[in-house]
């Protein structure tokens, strides 16, 4: 693939299908992995003394392997079919695990504290929907607009949620005081 990419019909594992895009791809998924990796890890790891969570820091472990293992596997469907269906199966089912892993947490928080986690939760059902659109737009092939809508949603998302794990974790502090 090379020249100008159309973000609706192609997506990174197309793009980086050869070299040295392929370089890129892996950097990115790399930084990206890392990021969502240590970063939920992190937010997660506040809610300890009052969230079991377990079972969803593995999930998060096993979607960035997911992830770092797919990128392995080179997006080369015309002499490699089944190589690269395990390329989409892995990259696909990361991303569902991660976002899959985020929403249970979310969903603990919003019992333990609805009015802090009301909004994370729209925002997650919003972002599901959206996938979903564009997913039915772009004839259900996963494209980089929909990788790249999903990334910085996460990105915006996760913020917004630590951010409400800072407050969660202040008010559990303060009412452990009294």
């Amino acid at each position: 693939v090379s020249g100008p990419y159309d973000w609706f019909t192609l997506n990174f594992s197309v793009i980086g299908s050869e070299f040295p895009q392929n370089l890129l791809l892996l950097g990115w998924a790399m930084v990206v992995g890392g990021f969502y990796h240590t970063f939920t890890r992190y937010c997660i790891g506040q809610t300890a003394p009052y969230l079991h969570a377990k079972t969803e820091l593995a999930m998060i472990d096993g979607a960035v392997c997911l992830l770092l293992t797919a990128i392995l596997f080179p997006y080369k469907p015309s002499s490699l079919p089944f190589i690269s269906m395990l390329h989409l199966a892995m990259a696909f089912s990361a991303s569902v695990i991660f976002f899959l892993s985020i929403t249970i947490v979310d969903l603990k928080l919003l019992v333990i504290a609805p009015r802090l986690f009301f909004l994370p939760t729209v925002l997650l059902l919003f972002a599901i929907l959206v996938s979903i659109g564009l997913l039915a737009l772009c004839n259900f092939l996963i494209t980089s607009a929909l990788e790249i809508f999903l990334t910085i949603f996460s990105c915006f998302w996760l913020k917004l949620f630590h951010r409400r794990i800072i407050i969660l974790v202040r008010k559990k502090r303060m009412a452990a005081r009294i």
